[in-house]
């Protein structure tokens, strides 16, 4: 485990002044975890996580929640701190990126000192790898990829030494719709079942091959179908789906199929969605993916996580618990941030305290033997890369991290979450 050395603070609730930022957060004991969680590297043993000897999966946990206390955070170096240290041993951190964000080296500095795993926001979407051009000219009549953008993020990241959530292969959205017609031509009309799913398996088998095979170990979870159920009261699959309306209710079961058959040994297959609290939806996804287990193609559920501050964490521990059902699955919370639109003092406190109830919640759930969680990556990066802008129509502070790379008070408090 990632271990520094402890300044002990005697229990006492600390009031200093960083920035001009108090934040409304836990007892005095959090100051002193938070400090624990940053520093030097040293060989002072930590504490080790123990296996639950409780029965799990048979009632659903009720989790108290602690006081809060004023508390502030100017005696830490930034600089000491690291997120997936100091996680380490309960699951990975990761964070969401693009390719010049790897390609520079103040910002590839931040991203390694604090995230073990990375997701690229948009380039290894369809919209990015299917080469229009080379599949008009290909001899069999199936979807070509290009290969150099593929090629410069997965050497980046290898060379920097992080392993890669690989998002996302069958979407409705930012795929080509010329995927979907005959003869490549959205004027014509929608191919047959049939050959949608020669597409379909030609399309996973090139991606996922190349990728194996030119950068062997880099990628360690496939966001394999995305976005696939409907928001609607009576829940289902999402009905305007391409992929849906070719081949047909089964086609999320058939890219499961392709990806297991060409997926590298060690990397896991996810069935990746959002609003996974909505009890319709929650209900969807857990009925596909018990499915899929049984069938032996899925390695687990992916929870995006776009929340806003009236999150309810009693509803995340339900869905975290009702997918823990399903054996042999892990979850993984893959594209987590938090809309604020308030940057003040008080804006950010609150943030901060959403986010380690967060945090607790999957802790206690982890470390109960409730629900296995394997990973939980940030959506961006700072404040000033952030896709809810554009989404909310709002300027949104949802991350861990101010537009300059430095960290916000709901940085230091998911530190402090681990050791209390």
């Amino acid at each position: 485990m990632y271990v520094i050395p402890k300044v002990l603070l005697k229990g006492k609730v600390i009031v200093m002044r960083m920035k001009k930022i108090a934040v409304l957060f836990v007892a005095g004991v959090l100051a002193a975890a938070i400090l624990t969680g940053c520093g030097k590297d040293n060989n002072e043993t930590g504490n080790t996580q123990v296996e639950s000897t409780d029965a799990p999966r048979k009632q659903q946990p009720v989790t108290p929640m602690p006081t809060q206390a004023i508390i502030d955070y100017s005696d830490i170096d930034e600089s000491e701190c690291s997120l997936y240290k100091t996680y380490s041993e309960k699951f990975d951190i990761g964070v969401a990126v693009n390719s010049w964000q790897l390609a520079d080296k103040d910002t590839l500095a931040v991203i390694t000192k604090d995230f073990s795993t990375i997701t690229m926001e948009n380039e290894m979407k369809p919209d990015y790898i299917l080469d229009y051009d080379a599949t008009m000219a290909s001899d069999d009549g199936m979807p070509e990829i290009r290969t150099d953008n593929l090629d410069n993020i997965m050497t980046m990241a290898e060379e920097a030494g992080l392993k890669m959530r690989a998002h996302t292969l069958v979407w409705h959205s930012q795929t080509p719709q010329w995927l979907f017609y005959e003869d490549y031509d959205t004027s014509k009309e929608y191919v047959d079942r049939d050959t949608m799913l020669k597409r379909m398996e030609a399309y996973i088998e090139k991606v996922m091959t190349y990728c194996k095979e030119e950068h062997p170990g880099v990628i360690v979870a496939w966001d394999v179908v995305n976005e696939a159920f409907s928001d609607s009261e009576i829940g289902g699959y999402r009905g305007d789906s391409p992929w849906y309306l070719t081949i047909g209710e089964d086609y999320i079961e058939k890219a499961f199929t392709y990806a297991r058959k060409y997926q590298e040994d060690g990397a896991k297959l996810y069935l990746n969605d959002y609003n996974c609290l909505s009890k319709s939806k929650r209900d969807s996804i857990f009925e596909e993916a018990k499915k899929l287990a049984e069938l032996g193609v899925l390695d687990g559920i992916g929870m995006q996580s776009h929340y806003d501050m009236n999150v309810s964490v009693d509803e995340l521990e339900t869905a975290l618990f009702l997918f823990s059902q399903i054996e042999g699955i892990d979850i993984q919370l893959t594209e987590m941030d938090i809309h604020n639109n308030d940057n003040s003092e008080a804006g950010f406190a609150k943030q901060a305290d959403v986010y380690s109830k967060i945090f607790e919640k999957l802790i206690y759930m982890e470390d109960n033997g409730y629900a296995e969680i394997s990973n939980v990556t940030m959506w961006g990066l700072n404040d000033r890369t952030t896709w809810l802008t554009g989404h909310r129509k709002e300027t949104s502070y949802p991350l861990m991290f101010n537009e300059d790379n430095s960290a916000k008070p709901c940085y230091f408090a998911i530190l402090g979450v681990i050791e209390k």
